[in-house]
């Protein structure tokens, strides 16, 4: 006979989420996802793996959450650091260098930009995550490229379309190993190019 997960009060299922997202940040940033396991995490939570579904879909849907919590608050500190000062086009480019230096430093947001684990986490999450994470980018950037573009800053190009560019900067370092050994300099320079291509001087 199966047994079913038991049934959680509301302040329950709160403290349960909130230990399982604790737990996720330190498993996965310790041994990564695939070798995170849904048993390692419910024990840790003090449920059954059966009550584990009742949170998340998936262990890999958990760890996006993680990731989008770990984006968040770098996208956060970004922003301050990018409206503290005007924008010329050195500075963007040093903010560019600076966010992949913060990516790259951070276990969580490092895997993804893991080629093999970004990989098989995109095949297991439905393309909805995706398109949530899009939406989230646009949403932070796009205010802050209209206030630069009607500070006549910025170019005058689809403020969704920058993102995108933006986006596509990051995703490169999904291809370190394909660029070679010069990726650190072409990172620099392509920040360089994207930043005399974006913003008026």
């Amino acid at each position: 006979m199966i047994r079913c997960p038991r049934k959680f009060r509301e302040e329950e299922k709160e403290t349960i989420r909130q230990t399982l997202l604790e737990t996720a940040k330190a498993m996965f940033r310790q041994y990564g996802i695939q070798k995170t396991t849904v048993a390692a995490l419910t024990e840790a939570a003090g449920i059954s793996q059966g009550a584990f579904y009742l949170f998340f879909p998936s262990k890999e849907a958990l760890f996006y959450e993680v990731f989008q919590m770990e984006e968040r608050k770098l996208r956060e500190m970004l922003l301050v650091e990018w409206t503290e000062k005007p924008l010329t086009q050195e500075r963007l480019a040093d903010l560019l260098v600076q966010a992949v230096k913060l990516i790259e430093q951070e276990p969580i947001l490092r895997l993804m930009i893991d080629r093999k684990e970004y990989e098989l986490l995109m095949r297991k999450l439905p393309p909805e995550y995706a398109d949530q994470h899009t939406t989230e980018d646009e949403d932070a950037l796009v205010p802050l490229i209209e206030k630069w573009q009607d500070e006549g800053v910025m170019v005058k190009e689809n403020p969704r379309t920058i993102v995108a560019v933006i986006r596509s900067f990051f995703l490169q370092l999904l291809y370190r190993d394909e660029i070679g050994e010069k990726f650190a300099e072409a990172l620099v320079l392509q920040a360089k190019w994207l930043a005399k291509g974006l913003v008026e001087e």
